[in-house]
């Protein structure tokens, strides 16, 4: 049986109903990720955003990953699930995720990669970052490799790593993340 993973919920909202799932207080949660009440209470209501380093550590302490929280899970039993490219996560039109949230692994599409880089990221596992469209600067470790349309890169996900854009239009990007590491790494 085939079903559509419902529409994600903004981020806010799943972060709060994942919290609630695990029985915690935002007083709890902010404690466990290390952030303060407020400033949770205010990404819970859409009144802030969270950096990537801030959204790791409320994912850490639900105990799932950041990718996830912009994916509902697919219903119980479920044996194929399909999300639709109409399902824009959590206000975040640029950054879309193509697998339910409880895959075992994740794959996102930057439509719209930034020029600017952001916080470098770390994670668990492995990445593999693929260009449809455009040219891509890719900082891993502080090495910078830049990738033109149809080039790929994968990398130790444990390394700080980002991406931006370059040249005069964004850059279409697929990330391919698992939680597994490489064997020789």
């Amino acid at each position: 049986m085939t079903v559509t993973v419902p529409e994600a919920p903004t981020l806010g909202a799943e972060i709060r109903r994942r919290r609630l799932d695990a029985g915690l207080t935002l007083v709890q949660l902010a404690d466990l990720a290390r952030l303060s009440q407020p400033f949770l209470s205010q990404i819970e209501n859409e009144r802030a955003q969270p950096s990537m380093d801030s959204l790791a550590r409320i994912a850490r302490a639900l105990g799932t990953t950041p990718q996830s929280l912009f994916t509902p899970p697919a219903p119980p039993d479920t044996a194929v699930a399909v999300v639709r490219a109409s399902d824009v996560p959590g206000g975040v039109p640029t950054y879309r995720p193509l697998v339910a949230g409880d895959a075992p692994f994740h794959v996102v599409e930057f439509t719209e990669l930034p020029f600017d880089f952001v916080d470098a990221w770390t994670h668990e596992g492995f990445e593999a970052a693929y260009v449809v469209r455009g040219r891509v600067e890719v900082d891993v470790g502080g090495t910078i490799t830049r990738l033109g349309a149809g080039d790929s890169m994968s990398y130790d996900a444990r390394l700080p790593h980002r991406h931006r854009s370059i040249g005069r239009r964004a850059a279409r990007l697929l990330l391919i993340e698992t939680s597994a590491r490489h064997p020789h790494l």
